[in-house]
């Protein structure tokens, strides 16, 4: 039987399943074809992982799980924070009651992001000197790599130097030499095994243009670490964008030929990981990143092996 046609010649099982998908999307969309991606081994206790993270919180959402392993089995785990993350309007506006923040307001959002950071990772077992914040411009992460001859400066704080006295090098001038002269610093202290840094193809400027500094940094200093590239921000990603304990953590289709590798998770480990992320309470006030944090709390965690 001829399927029944509407007036301009649509027939009406193709227009119900266009007016679906606009509804309630597409289920695969964003979702790699079917194969078998292989499965990452936890660390040992010979072991030193480094996790590269451009933002507080970004340290938990793509190896929170895998640091917890790593620790479990006596590795020994350290976190370096390239910015404090301290240009999120939103939560700035909602932590200090105002529309309009302003400079004090900002450094107050960077100041309580690393005290969040220290009472994360306190509950995950990293003690507080395996804890380096670096301090430099949220946002402004890629303009320094970009200009690397210029002083860049802070579109939330206004600050053109780092201002937090529990950096790295506080007074620090906001230019990439710098930078680069921080992560050579830690590196010397940590001398890593493997590094978790953000991937160079993360939508978000900081963390492309951190993982890519990254990757420079540790060229230059000869290291040849393992090196796994986290994911965070992209199209269609995570999917589905919501709390979904016990469901994969699969790569964007664009990405799918990637070399990735899945870290599986206990459903202890699941539970853990939220609980770690609950710590950055000035970020989940903001409803988008209360989102984003919940649908990384996956049945594994993923990585590109670099």
């Amino acid at each position: 039987m001829a399927a029944r046609s509407d007036r301009k010649g649509w027939p009406w099982g193709i227009a119900v399943l266009v007016v679906a998908v606009l509804l309630v999307g597409w289920p695969h969309l964003g979702k790699p074809g079917s194969r078998d991606w292989p499965s990452l081994d936890p660390l040992g206790k010979d072991d030193r992982l480094l996790i590269v993270a451009p933002h507080v919180d970004d340290e938990a959402l793509g190896a929170g799980a895998y640091a917890a392993a790593a620790l479990r089995n006596g590795a020994a785990v350290y976190v370096v924070y390239v910015t404090s993350g301290d240009c999120n309007r939103t939560s700035a506006e909602i932590m200090d009651f105002t529309l309009r923040p302003g400079v004090q307001d900002y450094l107050s959002e960077g100041s309580r992001r690393i005290r969040e950071a220290r009472a994360a990772m306190s509950r995950l077992g990293l003690p507080p000197d395996h804890l380096f914040f670096l301090g430099y411009p949220d946002r402004g992460i890629q303009p320094m790599l970009q200009r690397p001859d210029q002083v860049i400066r802070s579109p939330g704080t206004g600050k053109t130097a780092v201002p937090y006295p529990a950096a790295v090098s506080p007074g620090a001038e906001y230019r990439l030499v710098n930078l680069e002269k921080d992560l050579h610093t830690v590196l010397d202290k940590t001398r890593p095994t493997v590094v978790a840094l953000p991937v160079p193809f993360d939508a978000h400027p900081d963390h492309s243009a951190s993982g890519r500094i990254t990757l420079m940094v540790l060229e230059d200093a000869g290291l040849k670490p393992h090196r796994l590239g986290y994911l965070i921000h992209a199209r269609h990603f995570p999917s589905p964008f919501r709390l979904a304990p016990g469901h994969p953590l699969l790569p964007p289709h664009r990405f799918a030929d990637e070399k990735w590798a899945l870290f599986p998770l206990t459903p202890a480990d699941e539970r853990a990981k939220k609980r770690v992320l609950i710590e950055y309470r000035s970020q989940r006030r903001d409803p988008y990143l209360f989102v984003l944090m919940d649908a990384f709390v996956r049945r594994n965690e993923l990585f590109v092996r670099m």
